[in-house]
């Protein structure tokens, strides 16, 4: 068996921190908890799980703690958690020959982040850089930190059999506020220090994003895209959906048409395909926008698109040609889904 530790660092968050460590014990993981600078009973919560508890002086630097957390594990392999991250049932043989097979790679694992909207929870699934062996890679980066090789290896990664529930977009306005506000203080830290890291404008946004302040995550969206972030990289995804639904909702499709280039790196992703046709609907062009969504039905990536979206638009589109039963057919594949019901009320109505 190949050993695998989890290094976990918190901070008053013992609301969640039981409900995270319960979810590791019944695997054979070494658990590791770095506290710093709790006034809750996470210290006492976390040593009813473990005897490998510590505790490190907070620097404002997220990767600092990380490192000195994986610092004292006795594995190699880490598996990297936060405190509102729960891990979900996980196949330890397969998570066995995943490490096995890429001895020198980063394993993303699956992250389900469930957040609010008008009262009801959605969730957005992403891949993060989270299993690796301490002997080749470390933190980077105050907040929003990243992995990156200890020396001049090139770095390579791998899907790995590991899915976690992340609760820490849900929670009261204030609480998500002060989050944020800490969040956008660190990364402009960051920011003077490396002004042209399209990522970092990206975080930025993002924590915008989080207070609901959507011109200010726009502006700052707007900037990373200045900087031509690389289609590989882990969050290029997410800005691009972020930034060009942003623009639609503010109705700047010119701007929000800047996007379609990537269209070939997320050619098998369900929520760009479907970005892309809303694009090219809005740009009056809907013989451009029904291959999107007829591509988007068998997309086998997504990370927030409704998979029924794709059918509710091609009937949408078929609707406005005239075509009114094959539309209606592609309303009702879309079962209990919104617009759809809301679709055939209306085509029924008529």
């Amino acid at each position: 068996m190949i050993p695998i530790s989890v290094c976990i660092i918190t901070k008053n968050e013992a609301e969640y921190l039981e409900q995270c460590l319960k979810a590791l014990k019944p695997y054979p993981f070494e658990i590791v908890v770095t506290d710093t600078g709790s006034e809750d009973n996470s210290l006492e919560i976390a040593r009813q799980y473990t005897d490998r508890v510590y505790e490190f002086a907070w620097i404002d630097d997220f990767s600092a703690a990380r490192n000195f957390c994986i610092s004292h594990a006795t594995h190699d392999v880490i598996l990297s958690l936060d405190t509102d991250e729960f891990l979900r049932p996980l196949d330890w043989d397969a998570l066995q020959r995943a490490v096995e097979e890429h001895p020198q790679s980063l394993g993303a694992i699956e992250l389900l982040s469930y957040f609010d909207v008008d009262g009801e929870t959605k969730h957005q699934v992403v891949r993060l850089e989270r299993l690796f062996n301490r002997r080749f890679y470390h933190f980077v980066n105050a907040v929003h930190e990243v992995l990156v090789p200890i020396d001049s290896m090139e770095s390579s990664s791998y899907e790995a059999p590991v899915s976690v529930d992340h609760v820490g977009y849900q929670g009261s306005a204030e609480k998500l506020r002060e989050k944020a506000e800490r969040d956008i203080a660190l990364i402009g830290s960051e920011i003077e220090a490396d002004p042209e890291n399209p990522y970092l404008y990206f975080q930025l946004g993002q924590s915008y994003m989080l207070m609901r302040d959507h011109e200010n995550a726009l502006a700052r969206f707007r900037k990373a895209m200045e900087l031509h972030p690389m289609p590989g990289a882990d969050y290029t995804l997410v800005l691009l959906c972020n930034y060009a639904g942003i623009l639609l909702d503010y109705n700047q499709v010119e701007e929000a048409a800047s996007i379609l280039p990537y269209r070939d790196a997320f050619a098998d992703n369900k929520d760009f395909l479907c970005l892309s046709g809303r694009i090219w609907l809005r740009l009056g062009q809907p013989l451009k926008a029904l291959p999107e969504f007829v591509q988007a039905l068998s997309a086998p990536k997504y990370s927030l698109a409704d998979p029924h979206t794709p059918s509710y638009y091609i009937g949408f589109i078929y609707e406005m040609f005239g075509k009114r039963d094959i539309a209606r057919t592609h309303y009702e594949n879309c079962g209990d889904y919104a617009p759809a019901v809301e679709a055939l009320r209306r085509m029924d109505a008529e």
